[in-house]
């Protein structure tokens, strides 16, 4: 039976504001608003879930905070199709007993072959009326909430994945997109990016707050698609004091972008999601990576594209594990590293490809165009030859 309690709605709403610039060398521009959004909840024939006790899927989308979904597991999921492709920018739920819960989950889009994360986090705590959830704008089918189960603010966890009511918000969307610098599209928050432009061995990095309305033609800047960030690394370009080949490429940060990212795996559980599309290959050698870990002193494990091969390394180990035998450019696929535990698990397309040991300190993310070639084995030596990725989405989770 559904406890009885009064709603305290405490939304917490995240919005994302694009700064406008004019700056030397940076093609940004002011975005432009939004159009209102429109609620696109569905109806109760439309809602499903994985498992569930007596409190159905439909009662989410009933207009009733004392009835629930409950469905137990971690992992265990509550799912709403929309009946068409609509344009989702924000996810409202009301979580039961949110003012001494706080609900561990993931929010995923169908993205037409697979589910994709556009968030992960947690619930306030603060209260049991809808909360906010803003996410960027996605053109999709298909929603799902994934839960993790609960923790409470006595101590307690349990497992547990209980909503009392679900809204889903956007608009229609014209494909075109509203998206002016990167971070329009891709959370910077807690990154920096490295550009194969500068002095040499001193490329130019872009650091918070300015990363955050920053944009540079054809290196760093929103897709021609407007739904994702182009980063192009030519084989002439500057590279980093370490390496001999040329990067447009984010490494992670904390603390709000001041300071860098730098954890052990054997302490906590670190996780990277990327969906992305090698968009661009360079001449002679055509390799490029894509996403990687990066340990204390060289890399860890990266997905690296040689051709139409589609690798995950090892250290030096540069044909570890084949993940795709016949990659065409521009294919988005889903990237995923969860290390922790002395371990890195490496996921393609939701689908775990190895597991490579290892225990150490001093490790971040990387994610971007790492270009792996350059004016000595590669030609023509100009910025026409280039590596080249596009990515749709990036989260960080830090566990």
């Amino acid at each position: 039976m559904a406890d009885t309690f009064t709603p305290r709605c405490r939304t917490a709403l995240a919005v994302a504001t694009a700064l406008a610039a004019s700056l030397a060398a940076v093609t940004a521009a002011p975005s432009t608003a939004r159009a209102a959004e429109a609620e696109l909840t569905p109806g109760a024939g439309a809602v499903t879930a994985s498992t569930s006790d007596d409190n159905a899927p439909a009662n989410v989308v009933d207009d009733d905070f004392g009835t629930r979904w409950s469905g137990e597991g971690d992992g265990a999921w509550l799912q709403l199709d929309l009946g068409a492709a609509k344009t989702v920018s924000q996810v409202k739920l009301a979580t039961y007993r949110g003012d001494s819960r706080r609900n561990r989950f993931q929010l995923q889009y169908w993205t037409g072959s697979s589910w994709s994360t556009a968030f992960d986090g947690s619930s306030s705590g603060t209260g049991t009326g809808l909360e906010s959830f803003a996410i960027r704008p996605v053109e999709t089918t298909k929603l799902r909430y994934v839960g993790h189960g609960y923790a409470g603010e006595d101590g307690t966890t349990g497992t547990w994945n209980s909503l009392t009511e679900v809204q889903v918000w956007g608009g229609t969307s014209d494909g075109d997109g509203d998206a002016r610098v990167p971070a329009d599209v891709l959370d910077l928050t807690n990154w920096k990016q490295t550009l194969p432009i500068g002095e040499d061995e001193r490329p130019t990095e872009i650091t918070q707050p300015e990363l955050a309305r920053y944009s540079h033609d054809p290196y760093f800047k929103v897709a021609s698609d407007g739904k994702s960030v182009q980063f192009r690394a030519p084989v002439n370009g500057v590279t980093t004091s370490g390496s001999k080949n040329p990067r447009s490429e984010l490494r992670e940060m904390k603390n709000g972008g001041k300071d860098k990212a730098s954890w052990s795996t054997t302490s906590g559980t670190h996780t990277m999601t990327v969906r992305e599309a090698f968009t661009h290959l360079p001449n002679d050698r055509p390799y490029v990576v894509g996403a990687q870990i990066h340990g204390g002193s060289d890399d860890l494990t990266v997905f690296r594209l040689e051709g139409r091969k589609l690798y995950v390394t090892k250290e030096d180990t540069t044909h570890h594990k084949l993940v795709d035998d016949d990659y065409r450019l521009g294919t988005v696929f889903e990237a995923k590293f969860v290390a922790g535990g002395g371990k890195v698990k490496v996921y393609y397309n939701g689908e775990l490809k190895t597991t490579i040991s290892h225990s150490g300190s001093g490790n971040y993310f990387k994610a971007g165009a790492y270009t792996q070639a350059n004016c000595g084995d590669s030609k023509p030596c100009s910025s026409s030859n280039y590596g080249e990725t596009n990515i749709h989405h990036l989260t960080v989770r830090h566990d």
